[in-house]
């Protein structure tokens, strides 16, 4: 009996804000305007042999513009002991909108995703949130996956799965998604 193999491709898509603790703007800033490049490209690949892909996207690149960001800011935001996890504080220093801070929106490029029906938007939690981090907390992980959800709906694709950043599974937290709807995790 012959068997077909499976493979899944799963993409993390978070611009700066899955590299903000780790490189500078300047350090890297051609490598995120390359992956503006990459998913037209990818997008068309994909599309032309039929391959479906997860987008694990982080929840502040679907917003037009820096007030609509800040008004849609997770309730409890995380306490990491290493401030310099956190994208929050460094939120006022971001451009207005996707066409002056192509590194922390990405609205263009998700409707771009959304127009193909093989390509799934899930989440990366909101913030690129750090589970395993000291001074994070379940609440404050709940707080950021429920707006996370919360704009992936509003965009019209709800998110069903979770890839979790920098691969920190808390076990813990597994009930909280699946809580909210998560059916599956990487």
């Amino acid at each position: 009996m012959k068997k077909n193999g499976t493979l899944i491709i799963s993409l993390d898509f978070e611009l700066n804000w899955g590299v903000h603790d780790v490189f500078t703007l300047e350090h890297y800033e051609r490598n995120l305007l390359g992956t503006r490049e990459a998913v037209d490209k990818m997008l068309d690949l994909f599309d032309d042999f039929g391959i479906r892909v997860t987008w694990a996207t982080v929840g502040m690149l679907f917003f037009q513009n820096k007030k609509e960001l800040l008004k849609n800011l997770p309730s409890n935001l995380p306490s990491y002991t290493n401030i310099e996890f956190s994208p929050y504080e460094k939120i006022e220093d971001i451009g207005e909108n996707e066409e002056q801070d192509p590194f922390h929106f990405g609205q263009s490029l998700l409707k771009k995703i959304s127009l193909y029906e093989d390509q799934e938007i899930s989440t990366h939690t909101f913030s690129h949130f750090y589970c395993l981090e000291e001074g994070q907390t379940a609440e404050q992980f709940e707080a950021d996956l429920i707006a996370s959800l919360k704009v992936n709906t509003a965009f019209g694709r709800p998110a069903k799965s979770i890839v979790f950043p920098r691969n920190q599974l808390n076990k813990a937290y597994l009930p909280i998604c699946k809580k909210h709807g998560i059916e599956s995790y990487r």
